[in-house]
């Protein structure tokens, strides 16, 4: 199993200094500190972004096909897959639908 990295390791002492182990972070220069140096190598090996584009169940819930999850595509969602405009449309199918 692979050590846990950079982040990893500021989360952990951030949680166990919220938790009231009494460490505090040690400031930047200091012995012992993370080096600039050592945040550009934990640059290189973080997980990539996957680019902003749907991805998994989030594809099922785009209802209109635009790339994006919208307010429209939960319209659609509430309304069986029909988007209404305007309050008259609205006020029109609560009545008589």
């Amino acid at each position: 199993m692979a050590k846990p990295g950079l982040y990893a390791n500021i989360q952990a002492k951030r949680r166990r200094i919220k938790a009231g182990s009494g460490e505090k972070m040690r400031k930047p220069g200091t012995p012992g500190a993370p080096t600039s140096q050592n945040f550009k190598d934990a640059a290189k090996t973080a997980k990539k972004s996957h680019g902003g584009e749907l991805h998994g169940g989030q594809k099922k819930l785009d209802k209109n096909k635009d790339g994006k999850i919208s307010g429209t595509d939960f319209k659609m969602m509430h309304k069986g897959g029909k988007v209404i405009a305007g309050n008259a449309n609205r006020r029109r199918a609560q009545n008589h639908g």
